[in-house]
């Protein structure tokens, strides 16, 4: 006689629920190791990012001179070069402040401690057995109540730098808010089930192939390392020469006009602006 495991419908959501709970682990697990390698490849190579983007800017900046004295020229009005300097930072500012972003990132990163192999497993066994009964997606109770959002939110915190410590202090805490609470610790929501589990699956693929966890790739490999760092510089050296370019057709441009710079120009001298 061939035997049928029949199972009940509060058995098959509670089994998909599990899976659920399993794939928001893993999408976090995934989230935390693609934070890794942006930590990892930004201490790399985040300085040399930081000058690309530096001399990358004075290219964008002389553009927009040659563009404002180009304008004036042929409006034959005289260049105030006060008015244009203000004028440009002012367009530039973003662009400064993104720079100065990345300078402080790669300074943070080389300064980031690094995990060890043991801590981090040691973290995601804590994670997961906290996940299971708070993570926000998985109980409602945790968003609800005050102390158990609390909790979590330092959970997530020192899962995302692998702080064992922490989370073995933050488990001891979590034991002691739910036995508190009691029945109303935990509150499965198995409202929309599949469309989350859809959602989750999507999510998890997004992480793994896009940046920054495709860094791993290029962290893992001496060859690929090596290959970027050639590719970087050899991106510098273009942009260098595009600004000696861009230098030169400034000046010529401002040579052959015949407006000139009253404060900065002696009569019948030559225009040549050093920016």
């Amino acid at each position: 006689m061939t035997n049928i495991n029949i199972t009940s419908p509060a058995q098959d959501i509670k089994a998909r629920y599990d899976e659920y709970a399993d794939l928001l682990v893993r999408r976090d697990r995934l989230f935390a190791r693609a934070e890794s390698y942006r930590i990892s490849y930004t201490a790399e190579f985040g300085e040399q990012l930081a000058a690309n983007f530096e001399i990358k800017i004075e290219c964008i900046k002389m553009k927009k001179t040659i563009s404002y004295c180009q304008r004036r020229i042929n409006r034959d009005l005289p260049i105030d070069i006060t008015k244009m300097h203000a004028e440009i930072e002012k367009e530039m500012l973003l662009y400064n402040v993104q720079l100065r972003e990345m300078i402080d990132d790669a300074a943070e990163a080389k300064n980031a401690k690094s995990a060890s192999h043991i801590e981090a497993e040691l973290s995601k066994k804590i994670y997961r057995r906290l996940a299971k009964k708070l993570h926000p997606d998985v109980n409602r109770a945790t968003e609800e109540n005050e102390e158990l959002r609390d909790l979590w939110e330092r959970i997530a915190e020192a899962y995302r730098a692998y702080n064992s410590d922490e989370l073995e202090a933050l488990e001891v805490l979590a034991t002691k808010a739910l036995e508190k609470l009691g029945d109303a610790a935990y509150t499965p929501d198995y409202e929309n089930l599949e469309e989350k589990i859809e959602r989750t699956e999507k999510q998890i693929n997004d992480i793994i192939s896009t940046a920054p966890y495709t860094y791993g790739e290029i962290l893992a490999s001496k060859e690929k390392r090596e290959t970027l760092k050639n590719q970087l510089e050899e991106e510098h050296k273009g942009f260098e020469h595009y600004l000696e370019t861009l230098k030169e057709a400034l000046d010529d441009l401002l040579n052959l006009s015949r407006r000139a710079i009253p404060s900065a120009l002696a009569e019948g001298s030559s225009v040549t602006i050093i920016f």
